[in-house]
């Protein structure tokens, strides 16, 4: 049987093995520097460099949050909107794994 990690970490390497423009690598990356996101903030960091869309964006993190599982999202009142961030458990995985 697969652990929880082992699972998590061939989802992740997986997902991000089907990125070829490295979107996927900036906004887990995005994660890493801020501890909360939201979709806006995400959507306006990568599309400095990438050529998103406000709804890509929001499908690509609503499938790491619920599919890969390294998500968390809290409502954030003052904004109305979610708020989205690396597990603790999580983080030292996806640092591996965007430095290999």
């Amino acid at each position: 049987m697969h652990s929880r990690e082992q699972i998590v970490e061939q989802r992740l390497r997986s997902w991000i093995s089907g990125d070829p423009t490295g979107v996927r690598r900036a906004a887990l990356a995005l994660f890493l520097h801020r501890k909360d996101l939201s979709i806006e903030d995400i959507y306006e960091s990568l599309a400095r460099s990438y050529p998103v869309s406000y709804h890509g964006v929001g499908g690509m993190i609503g499938l790491v949050s619920s599919r890969i599982g390294i998500l968390q999202g809290k409502r954030d009142e003052t904004k109305g909107c979610r708020l989205y961030r690396i597990k603790e458990q999580d983080v030292s995985r996806v640092k591996r794994i965007l430095a290999s």
